[in-house]
């Protein structure tokens, strides 16, 4: 007669009046605030864990990385970040996928010997050490010919820049020697792209007893990891940057958080570690 009259089902009345023994309004009503308080899940955010989350994305972890280090799911990162749960914006995380056109090269060309059809297939599949991507990422348009010689080791993905006071064949060939010096040892090939800055490449065959390799024009996909790391290097270092002004300190500093990623290829170590291992 009760369920009819307030019009619930029978057995909502018979769990309420089983509530709490005897029946009392407000204890019952105590009773079920607390039950409902320990519904649904609860948030693993520790604070101690926030800080350690969004301290590792201020050295420019992604979530994935993130995740795989603290033992979490990658849309829990994900999901606490849309959440604003972390003091970090999604805005802010590198790889943000932003791809732009290229310009055409409009250098003129110049006469090679070894296409990358010649590259070994041993080079071709990562299966030796040894064999470097070098490239130049470029000052914005109008603004300086200071750029930065980048050098990236295929196999462990190791990464290096050096500044370059311009595109020319002799400035490389300095920042190569400066390169040679710090990782000559480790150097069996190289693989660059048709820029002018490559043309004195018989001098460096000759000089350190290295292959060079040559892509097609217009083709980045073939030095594709070299891309993508310079992707990450223009994180810190936008399209609009000028590279006279950015001191070499600054430049290591990028570098270092760059080769200190956990990269899930490498099964989360990180280029550096893989590198330490292969040229040991």
């Amino acid at each position: 007669m009760i369920a009819d009259t307030l019009g619930f089902a029978k057995s909502t009345i018979h769990c309420e009046l089983h509530r709490v023994q005897p029946y009392n309004a407000q204890l019952a009503q105590k009773d079920a605030d607390r039950k409902r308080g320990q519904c649904g899940r609860k948030s693993t955010l520790t604070p101690d864990k926030k800080r350690l989350i969004e301290n590792h994305l201020r050295l420019t972890w992604s979530p994935e990385m993130v995740a795989y280090k603290l033992k979490l799911a990658t849309s829990t990162v994900y999901n606490w970040l849309n959440n604003g749960r972390l003091n970090f914006s999604l805005s802010d995380l590198p790889h943000r996928n932003v791809y732009q056109r290229r310009k055409k090269e409009t250098r003129g060309t110049f006469k090679v010997e070894q296409t990358i059809e010649k590259r070994p297939a041993k080079v071709n599949g990562r299966k030796e050490f040894g064999h470097w991507e070098v490239d130049t990422v470029l000052s914005s348009r109008g603004q300086d010919r200071t750029c930065v010689g980048t050098f990236l080791e295929r196999q462990s993905r190791v990464y290096w820049a050096i500044k370059v006071h311009n595109r020319t064949k002799e400035a490389m060939a300095t920042a190569f020697q400066r390169f040679m010096k710090s990782f000559g040892r480790t150097v069996k090939s190289i693989t660059v792209d048709h820029g002018k800055e490559f043309s004195g490449y018989r001098h460096l065959q000759q000089q350190y007893g290295i292959q060079v390799y040559f892509c097609h024009a217009y083709s980045p996909w073939e030095r594709a990891s070299n891309e993508l790391f310079n992707r990450k290097l223009r994180y810190f270092f936008p399209k609009k940057s000028n590279f006279r002004g950015v001191d070499e300190q600054r430049l290591y500093e990028a570098i270092e958080l760059i080769n200190n990623r956990p990269m899930k290829l490498h099964n989360y170590q990180t280029p550096l570690e893989v590198f330490r291992v292969c040229s040991n």
